[in-house]
């Protein structure tokens, strides 16, 4: 379920998980950030209690979602590979078993241009808290699909050409079939 807040100028978007109806996220996307190297260093320290990705990495919500409803499994039964969800979150964006090559790979980095605040089971405050270190322009997060680095993404994903030319594919379902079947390989 997709609901929009109220406030249009704050952008924020808010998605309840079908099978976990008790857990949501909540996602921002900011543009033109001018503090990533200062957040960077606050995300480090465990600041706050949220993802911090670099929207270079990320093509729509669908792959955002399908990553965090990764997480929240994990979290339900009890097994995180990472130390925190936010951090599980990040990790499981990534079509390979590295904890520190998917950190380094979606997480933010001091040069990042825009970035995507998600945020698990938003306590209201943090979330606002979390939101108002960022210095940048807050921005619709349909505009994901315009920021993605598609040839750095291809790469990533290992996405070929012949992939995408199948009719009905998108960078955004390969990368997904990539973060399910993670697991599975």
């Amino acid at each position: 379920t997709n609901q929009r807040w109220n406030m249009a100028e704050e952008h924020i978007s808010k998605f309840t998980f079908e099978l976990f109806p008790d857990h949501n996220i909540s996602m921002c996307l900011f543009e033109d950030v001018e503090n990533c190297a200062d957040l960077r260093k606050e995300v480090l320290a465990q600041k706050f209690d949220a993802a911090f990705l670099d929207a270079s990495m990320i093509t729509d919500t669908f792959q955002l979602l399908a990553a965090a409803n990764k997480a929240v499994y994990a979290l339900t039964k009890d097994s995180l590979t990472t130390h925190g969800l936010h951090t599980e979150l990040i990790f499981c964006l990534s079509g390979n078993r590295s904890i520190s090559a998917a950190l380094n790979t979606f997480g933010i980095k001091d040069n990042s241009q825009s970035i995507v605040v998600a945020v698990i089971d938003a306590d209201p405050e943090k979330l606002q808290a979390s939101l108002a270190a960022v210095q940048g322009r807050r921005s619709d997060i349909a505009r994901l699909e315009h920021i993605c680095n598609v040839d750095k993404f291809k790469k990533t994903y290992k996405i070929t050409d012949a992939e995408l030319s199948h009719v009905g594919a998108s960078l955004s379902e390969s990368a997904v079939c990539r973060i399910a079947i993670r697991d599975s390989v």
